[in-house]
C-alpha cells in the first residue's frame, strides 16, 4: 500500500508494502507510524466484515445478480471500508495501538478520560456498530427453519389454534403455509432482509394499514405463469400471520363458501381456489399433495385442540 506519510487512499494500492516493512524496523518514530497504519488496516478489515454481514442480509436480485456484480460490490466495499476507517474513528485501531505498546494521539483520546475509560468508550463504539449490523439481520420470532420437520415443530401449536377458530384441520394450514413458503425457507423479506413472517401469501390490499413487503412473485393468467412485482402484508411474528389469516377468511365474503366445507379438507382447499385465493390452477392439488406426505400424516390434535 502507498503509505508514505499516510494510509493509502485506494484499497488496491500495494506499492508501499516495502516502505511499511522499513518503517517497522526503523526508529521509534517510524515504528509508531507503522504500528498506527497496520492497526488502521485491521480496523479496515473489521469494517469490511461488517459491510459484508449487512450486504448478506439483502436478498439477491434476479435482474442484476451475477458473479461480475458481486465482484464489483466487493471492490466497492473494500474502498468504503478504507474510507470509513480513515474518517470514522471507530476506536478499534487505537485499541490495537495501545495493546501493542504504542502511543495513542491525544486528539484521539476521549476528553478528560484516562486510558481505561477511553478503552471502555472504544468498546462501546464497537458494540454500537455491531448492534447496527445485528438489527439489519433478518428478524424472526423463532430460530432459522432448517427442514420440513423443523417447520412443522415450530408452527404446529399456532396452526392448531388458528384451525380451531376456523373449524378446519390444523394440518391443512400447515400444508398451505408450507406450499406458500417452501417449508419456511422462502418467507418473503424486505429490502434489508427482515422477515415478513407472511406464511399464507396474503397481499396488501388498499385497506391494509400494516407493514408491507414488495417482492417478485409468480402469477398465472390463462394458465400461463408470469413474474410480477407485488406487495404483500408483513407481520412482527408468525403468530400475527396466523391470526390475520383467520380474520382474512372470516371477514372476506368470497371465502364464506369455503368455510362451509371445513369438514372436508379437499372441499375447503378447493373452495379457497374457487374463490380466487391463488391464481395457480393447481393450487388446491398442491396443498392436498403436501397434506398426504408422511411428515403430516402422524400429527394428531389433542382433545383440547392445542399442543400439549
Amino acid at each position: 500500500m502507498n503509505i508514505s506519510g499516510s494510509q493509502a487512499d485506494v484499497y488496491a494500492d500495494f506499492n508501499g508494502l516495502a516502505q511499511l516493512k522499513a518503517k517497522a524496523t526503523g526508529g521509534q518514530g517510524e515504528k509508531q507510524e507503522a504500528l498506527e497504519q497496520v492497526a488502521r488496516q485491521f480496523e479496515t478489515v473489521f469494517l469490511k466484515m461488517m459491510l459484508k454481514s449487512m450486504r448478506d442480509t439483502v436478498p439477491d436480485s434476479e435482474l442484476i445478480d451475477g458473479e461480475k456484480t458481486k465482484f464489483y460490490e466487493s471492490m466497492y466495499d473494500d474502498q468504503i471500508s478504507l474510507d470509513l476507517s480513515k474518517r470514522g474513528h471507530l476506536g478499534l485501531a487505537d485499541m490495537i495501538v495501545q495493546q501493542m505498546g504504542g502511543q495513542v494521539k491525544s486528539e484521539n483520546m476521549v476528553a478528560a478520560q484516562g486510558l481505561s475509560d477511553y478503552r471502555e468508550a472504544s468498546v462501546r463504539r464497537i458494540q454500537g456498530a455491531l448492534q447496527e449490523v445485528k438489527t439489519a439481520e433478518p428478524s424472526s420470532n423463532v430460530t432459522a427453519i432448517n427442514s420440513p420437520e423443523d417447520f412443522i415443530h415450530k408452527m404446529w401449536p399456532q396452526a392448531q389454534q388458528a384451525a380451531q377458530e376456523l373449524g378446519v384441520d390444523a394440518k391443512v394450514l400447515l400444508a398451505q403455509s408450507a406450499l406458500e413458503t417452501g417449508w419456511g425457507k422462502h418467507i418473503m423479506r424486505n429490502k434489508i432482509g427482515q422477515s415478513s413472517h407472511n406464511l399464507f401469501g396474503i397481499k396488501a390490499s388498499h385497506g391494509w394499514e400494516g407493514k408491507t413487503v414488495s417482492v417478485q412473485t409468480v402469477e398465472y393468467e390463462n394458465g400461463i405463469a408470469e413474474k410480477r412485482q407485488a406487495t404483500f402484508r408483513a407481520y412482527d411474528s408468525y403468530q400475527e400471520s396466523f391470526n390475520d389469516y383467520v380474520q382474512f377468511l372470516q371477514q372476506n365474503p368470497r371465502y364464506q363458501q369455503a368455510l362451509t366445507q371445513v369438514d372436508s379438507n379437499e372441499g375447503f382447499v378447493k373452495g379457497l381456489q374457487k374463490a380466487g385465493y391463488a391464481t395457480d390452477p393447481a393450487y388446491a392439488q398442491k396443498i392436498l399433495s403436501i397434506l398426504n406426505r408422511a411428515q403430516l400424516s402422524g400429527l394428531t390434535v389433542p382433545a383440547s385442540g392445542f399442543a400439549s
